[in-house]
C-alpha cells in the first residue's frame, strides 16, 4: 500500500527502472525503445477506445512491429548466450514457459542459423 496521494493529472509519470550505468551503456537506444513503447501504449488506448483512423492503426502496427523485432533479437541473443553458457533445456523451458521439448527445438533451430541483424543489434555487434 502506498502512502502517496492519488495522482489526478491526466498524464502520469512512467519510469523505466534502469541504472544510470545501464542507460549510458544503451545510449540512444533507450530513447528509441521508449518512444516505440510509448507509441504502442498509445495505440492500445486507441484500440480500446475504438474509432482509430487507418493512419493511427498503421502507426500502431509500425511501432509494435519494430518493437517486436527488437524484442525478438534480444530474446534470440539471450537464448544463444544461454546455450553458450551451458544453460539447460529445462531452465530454458521454464524461462520460455514452454515444454522442455519445445525449448530444445527452438534453441537447436536458432543455433543452426547465424545471428540475425536484430540479434547483432541486441549484442552491440552490428
Amino acid at each position: 500500500m502506498t502512502t502517496e496521494p492519488e495522482r489526478t493529472d491526466p498524464v502520469p509519470d512512467f519510469t523505466i527502472p534502469l541504472s544510470a550505468a545501464d542507460a549510458q551503456a544503451l545510449g540512444e537506444d533507450v530513447r528509441r525503445l521508449a518512444e516505440r513503447f510509448g507509441a504502442v501504449l498509445h495505440g492500445l488506448v486507441q484500440l480500446r477506445a475504438g474509432g482509430a483512423s487507418t493512419d493511427d492503426l498503421e502507426a500502431t502496427i509500425g511501432a509494435s512491429t519494430e518493437l517486436l523485432d527488437r524484442l525478438g533479437g534480444i530474446r534470440d541473443a539471450a537464448v544463444r548466450q544461454h546455450a553458450a553458457g551451458s544453460g539447460s533445456y529445462g531452465a530454458l523451458a521454464r524461462a520460455m514457459d514452454v515444454k522442455r521439448a519445445t525449448a530444445q527445438y527452438r534453441r537447436d533451430t536458432l543455433l543452426k542459423t547465424d545471428p540475425s541483424p536484430m540479434e547483432q543489434w541486441a549484442t552491440g555487434s552490428e
